[in-house]
C-alpha cells in the first residue's frame, strides 16, 4: 500500500468513527460517548487488533493533528466576546490560573519523586498543565519525552471529562465562572469542549483559564523544572 493510501486510510478511519460517535454523544451526552474518548479508545483497539504500528496510523493522524493548533487559536472569537465578563473577573480569573499550575506543578513533582520514577521523567509529567501544543513544545525544551507528555496531557483532559461533572457538583460550584475556571486550568481543549456544553459564557471562561495556562505556564513551568 502506497504512503498515499496509507494517509487516506487513517483520516477516513478517523472520520467514520468521529461521526456516528459525536451523534451518539448529542443525542445521549455521556461522559464516556465523548468523540474524544470514545474515538481514542476505538482507534487502539483496531490498531492492536489489526497489529498496526503508531507510526502508520500517524501517517494520517498528523494531517488531523495539524489542525489542533487553529483549533485552539479559534477559541479566541468566543473569548472576544465575553471580554466584558472577562475585564470584570480579570483577577480571579488569573489567581485561579496561577494556582492552578503552581498546584499541578507542586503535585506532579511530589509525585515523580514519591513513585521513584527518573528526573529526566519530571518535564514530560509537569508539561500535562498546558495544553498540547504548548505541553510539548515545553517538553522539548526541557528535555523530557514529548510522547508521554501528550500521553498525560490527554489523561488530564480525559479524566476532567469524565470526573469534571461530578466533582463540579460535589464542590457546588453554582457560577459560571467556577466552571469555567475548572474545565479549562485542569482539562484544557477537551475540558473546554465540555464547559460550552453548559453555556457560552462557561466555555469563554473556560477558553480564557487554558490559554492564561498556556501562557504563563510556558513561562514558569521552565523556570520551576528547569
Amino acid at each position: 500500500m502506497t504512503h498515499t493510501n496509507i494517509v487516506l486510510l487513517m483520516i477516513l478511519l478517523t472520520i467514520l468513527l468521529y461521526l456516528p460517535i459525536n451523534k451518539l454523544y448529542q443525542r445521549y451526552p455521556i461522559a464516556i460517548f465523548n468523540p474524544t474518548i470514545l474515538c481514542t479508545v476505538l482507534i487502539i483497539v483496531i490498531l492492536v487488533s489489526f497489529n498496526l504500528p503508531y507510526d502508520t496510523y500517524m501517517e494520517g493522524g498528523e494531517w488531523i493533528n495539524n489542525f489542533l493548533s487553529p483549533t485552539v487559536v479559534a477559541l479566541a472569537y468566543p473569548l472576544y466576546k465575553q471580554k466584558d465578563v472577562l475585564k470584570k473577573y480579570l483577577l480571579p480569573i488569573l489567581s485561579g490560573m496561577l494556582t492552578g499550575i503552581l498546584v499541578s506543578v507542586g503535585t506532579g513533582i511530589f509525585f515523580t519523586y514519591l513513585l521513584h520514577i527518573s528526573k529526566e521523567m519530571v518535564p514530560s509529567v509537569v508539561s500535562k498543565n498546558v495544553t498540547t501544543p504548548i505541553a510539548l513544545k515545553i517538553t522539548e525544551q526541557l528535555g523530557g519525552v514529548s510522547a508521554l507528555t501528550a500521553v498525560f496531557v490527554m489523561i488530564a483532559g480525559f479524566s476532567g471529562v469524565l470526573l469534571g461533572p461530578t466533582l463540579i457538583k460535589l464542590c457546588r460550584f453554582q457560577t459560571f465562572l467556577g466552571k469555567g475556571m475548572a474545565f479549562g486550568n485542569a482539562a484544557h481543549a477537551i475540558g473546554t469542549a465540555k464547559a460550552f456544553e453548559y453555556d457560552q459564557a462557561t466555555g469563554s471562561i473556560s477558553s480564557a483559564a487554558m490559554i492564561f495556562s498556556a501562557v504563563f505556564g510556558s513561562i514558569l513551568i521552565p523556570l520551576i523544572v528547569g
